[in-house]
């Protein structure tokens, strides 16, 4: 208990400005106002899931009206189930503030429980705990607002309770230590992957160095271990392949699509970064984030100074206590190399010496762990045990009779170089608008797209509607905005040009309608000025003249009114298709070896359709497969002028998709483009049990 009042008297400390506005604001710096935010909706969204009660790993709020899958995401269940009580009560904000206090507190008995076990030495224990639990690394995680990163704690009980089951051979402390290698998992899937590797390089080195006869029961727990631990995670394993194949990999603005290691490049650590003073700090910090922002131009965790004391006490316990030391010292060494990803890096100079990241970079699945340079949890943590032991050492060599004076200089050296950074605090703001659409039920449009902004997230946690896009760490295959009348135009913000499938305007409120869509709220400062004529010619072509029911110098807000319900089908391109081309009057669009066509029926009954489309094969007579709704259709033979296929369909209610298969060949006009198909022209009509006609 001693050591746990200790470390919440030293977070009280370092989070003190945080303490007056615990329910109103988050601390961080300016990544926090993006990912701080979407981790305290987060809570937010676990609470509301559990009351409903559904299943929180998929949420329908964001990117309606698909929805989306969570499990890769850093939802970070475990904190939001484990503070539920606190977000019942006092709303999401106090839980986040909460869950950083909880695991500077926690990750500091975790690293004192892993040093005190390994030194024997309560004191220099703690000193150990605290560089864990207040390292630059942990609080560069407060800064960004990183709340899945924060929640280091989990990975030092684990890292303690597996050295337990080695040691003393009990199975109890193997099923903790899974346990506990769970809680990781359902917190980070980075911390879970570094983990895995701490795990393989820790049964490495302790089973080389047992006995023979121990081998075998030591193995035994290292099997109990992964086993608790799979089966506690088996729900979240499950479900990755179903979320894997939903992810979109979108090439950031500094990434170069000819290097594709560029992104891991950047995200790894360099050679300077470990012994570089901390930059946080609130006297020299600025001039070392200076210095490391010449080589990390875009990366948030550029933070990963070990500290000159830390390092300097590992050294001695290596010196002094080698027969103790060495082990941790290996994977502490171990886990800084991975840190630095494939190559080498030194200051702005990339080298090609390779490096053992390239090895795992050749599992499956590694193309989601691109933070090498997070492997320094690891690193840190090892930090704890070491520098306890170099105490205990130091203070034998000095034949001291107590460790007390030592440590406090320790500590003295250790709050000087770890001294936490003048926080700032990100009030919860919204535009007062949005509580007046709380009781309007229908699904937000926000323009511009909210892919890269929390501040959507922050509106849907006082309106609660369902949000077309969001923000995410992994975005979704999203193909609705591209392909639904009225929204796409929306979307990307300018005019409908399109020819074919063209829908009369007077029908893009029922659209809109039958999608469930009732808010477009438009930030017009968020907008840059060139785009804001595009904009709103959007706007009329969707709403036609319809004003807007707010507006004020942040925001124009409209209100699609509910339409008078008649049966109806729209159609539009899907996925396959390249851009719509013309020439005079004439348009068309080409396909490569596979198109589709989306038909949507808003009503409520089977409605029959009858699809004319002109196609024209590229050069040569081309067989076309037809499947609509995973149904074969047929083939026919698609000739090289233009000719009509005349195609009738039942639609019942909802979405339907007729592909277009047939052989390809490489455009020679346009660089790595194929096309097999052209469309010249699209007609649709259909008939209901009134007869109407579209």
């Amino acid at each position: 208990m001693l050591p746990t009042l200790g470390y919440l008297a030293l977070s009280l400390i370092v989070m003190a400005p945080v303490l007056p506005v615990f329910t109103t604001a988050i601390p961080g710096g300016p990544i926090a106002e993006v990912d701080g935010w979407q981790n305290v909706w987060n809570l937010w969204w676990v609470h509301r899931a559990l009351a409903t009660p559904t299943n929180p790993f998929f949420t329908p709020l964001l990117f309606y009206p698909q929805g989306v899958d969570l499990t890769l995401q850093t939802l970070n269940i475990s904190n939001g189930i484990l503070f539920l009580p606190v977000t019942a009560l006092f709303g999401p904000i106090a839980a986040y503030n909460a869950a950083v206090l909880t695991a500077l507190v926690l990750s500091g008995v975790g690293g004192y429980a892993l040093a005190l076990r390994v030194s024997g030495d309560r004191l220099a224990a703690f000193i150990g705990g605290a560089i864990f639990a207040f390292s630059p690394f942990h609080l560069t995680k407060i800064w960004d607002g990183q709340l899945e990163m924060i929640t280091l704690q989990w990975a030092a009980f684990y890292a303690f309770f597996l050295l337990r089951a080695v040691e003393d051979l009990r199975r109890r402390d193997a099923l903790i230590a899974g346990a506990f290698l769970a809680l990781t998992g359902y917190t980070s899937w980075y911390y879970l992957f570094f983990f895995g590797v701490y795990t393989l390089l820790f049964a490495a080195i302790w089973l080389s160095g047992a006995a023979r006869e121990q081998r075998v029961p030591m193995l035994r727990q290292f099997m109990f271990t992964a086993a608790s631990g799979v089966t506690l995670l088996l729900p979240l394993l499950i479900a990755i392949p179903r979320a894997a194949s939903a992810m979109l990999e979108i090439s950031e603005p500094w990434f170069n699509p000819a290097n594709p290691l560029d992104k891991i490049l950047i995200r790894s650590a360099n050679l300077y970064d470990p012994f570089l003073p901390n930059g946080l700090h609130p006297l020299w910090g600025s001039a070392v984030e200076t210095l490391v922002r010449t080589w990390h131009p875009y990366i948030g965790a550029w933070n990963i100074a070990l500290g000159y004391t830390a390092l300097a006490l590992a050294t001695v316990a290596l010196a002094l206590a080698r027969s103790a030391a060495w082990r941790w010292w290996i994977i502490g060494l171990a886990a800084m190399v991975l840190s630095l990803g494939p190559v080498v890096q030194i200051g702005a100079t990339r080298t090609t010496i390779p490096l053992p990241y390239q090895i795992l970079l050749a599992l499956p699945g590694m193309e989601l762990a691109r933070r090498p340079s997070h492997f320094v949890v690891i690193t840190t943590l090892m930090l704890a045990p070491l520098a306890a032991l170099g105490l205990r050492a130091l203070t034998k060599r000095l034949l001291l009779r107590s460790g007390s004076v030592l440590a406090g200089i320790a500590a003295v050296l250790i709050a000087l170089e770890f001294a936490p950074p003048h926080w700032i605090t990100h009030s919860f703001s919204v535009h007062p608008y949005y509580a007046r659409i709380a009781a309007e039920p229908g699904a937000v449009i926000e323009l511009p797209p909210p892919f890269e902004s929390s501040d959507p997230l922050k509106a849907q946690m006082v309106h609660g509607q369902p949000l077309v896009g969001g923000f995410v760490s992994r975005i979704p295959l999203y193909p609705f905005v591209e392909y639904a009348p009225g929204v796409r135009q929306l979307w990307r913000m300018r005019p409908d040009t399109t020819h074919l499938f063209v829908t009369p305007a007077n029908d893009r409120l029922m659209e809109l309608n039958a999608y469930g869509i009732r808010h477009i709220i438009v930030h017009w400062r968020q907008i840059p000025v060139e785009r804001h004529a595009e904009a709103k010619e959007a706007l009329q072509q969707t709403l036609g003249d319809r004003a807007p029911v707010y507006e004020d110098q942040d925001v124009s807000a409209y209100i699609v009114p509910p339409s008078e319900e008649a049966p109806f089908v729209y159609a539009a391109f899907g996925s396959g298709w390249h851009p719509e081309e013309y020439d005079g009057k004439r348009r068309w669009r080409w396909m490569g070896e596979e198109g589709e066509i989306i038909l949507f029926n808003a009503g409520h009954f089977d409605v029959p359709v009858h699809l004319i489309l002109f196609l024209q094969a590229y050069q040569t007579p081309r067989q076309a497969i037809l499947i609509f709704d995973r149904q074969p259709l047929g083939d026919l033979t698609i000739l090289p002028k233009a000719s009509g296929v005349a195609l009738r369909l039942l639609a019942p209610p909802g979405e339907h998709r007729l592909r277009l298969r047939a052989p390809a060949d490489h455009d020679p006009r346009v660089p790595d483009r194929t096309v097999s198909l052209a469309v010249f022209d699209a007609r649709l009509s259909t008939s209901s049990r009134s007869d109407k006609q579209r």
